[in-house]
């Protein structure tokens, strides 16, 4: 159900140790104390408050400043669940509270504990978001997983697939997801070269190839760009 990469469980701080970031898997902050200012791939700037939840998705950026000393809950993840994007302000505090109490006794296996509560995380937004669902939007996203690894994978060869304008796509694809189809599959595809990095010893122009990317230096650039780190750093780091 989700797959954690990492998660922090904040004391009070005055300010966040990065302003912005771009994450290419989901990522999730919740205010625990506290309140922060934040903007999801350019959609605006909201204020988040104490209980409040903010998601990230695949491909997009967080900006984040705190207002007040805020202590918090991060992580990143994979799922296939499809948390709500942006800010969702939460109804049911005492199952919020008792998630948030887990968190805060977990010692043994606490990447277990950490996963369990953001699942449930996600499956409270749910439950509680009013966006419509978009038959069209699932059918995109089901087809970019499938298909990632195509170099010739682009918005206008899948809004034809689907009988709609490249226009009409990326904006219902924008309203569900919170990024353009474009960025969303950047995302996956980035995802999975991190996976193939860490996991294999396969040449960087096979993992470009599994990737959907044409070259070696094509992902070793796009990679670069977009953590931050070029695909020989981030291989050796994570085999530490």
């Amino acid at each position: 159900m989700v797959i954690l990469y990492g998660h922090l469980l904040a004391p009070p701080r005055e300010q966040f140790s990065r302003a912005v970031d771009t994450y290419d898997v989901w990522c999730l902050l919740l205010a625990r104390t506290g309140s922060f200012a934040f903007e999801v791939s350019a959609g605006g700037r909201r204020v988040a408050q104490r209980h409040d939840i903010v998601v990230c998705p695949p491909g997009g950026t967080l900006w984040r400043r705190m207002l007040t000393p805020t202590s918090f809950f991060h992580a990143r993840f994979h799922t296939e669940l499809e948390p709500p994007v942006g800010l969702t302000r939460v109804r049911d505090l005492d199952r919020l509270r008792a998630d948030l109490a887990l968190l805060e006794a977990a010692r043994a296996h606490a990447d277990l504990v950490a996963a369990h509560v953001v699942a449930d995380l996600i499956l409270m937004m749910r439950g509680q978001s009013e966006t419509p669902e978009d038959d069209l939007v699932r059918q995109a996203t089901a087809y970019i997983l499938d298909h990632f690894a195509r170099p010739d994978l682009s918005l206008r060869r899948l809004a034809a697939l689907l009988g709609i304008s490249p226009a009409q796509l990326s904006r219902r694809f924008r309203a569900v997801r919170g990024v353009t189809p474009v960025a969303y599959l950047r995302g996956v595809r980035l995802q999975k070269a991190r996976e193939l990095l860490a996991e294999t010893d396969d040449t960087l122009q096979a993992i470009a190839e599994r990737c959907g990317y044409r070259s070696a230096f094509y992902l070793s650039r796009v990679f670069s760009d977009r953590t931050g780190q070029s695909p020989s750093r981030y291989r050796k780091d994570s085999r530490v």
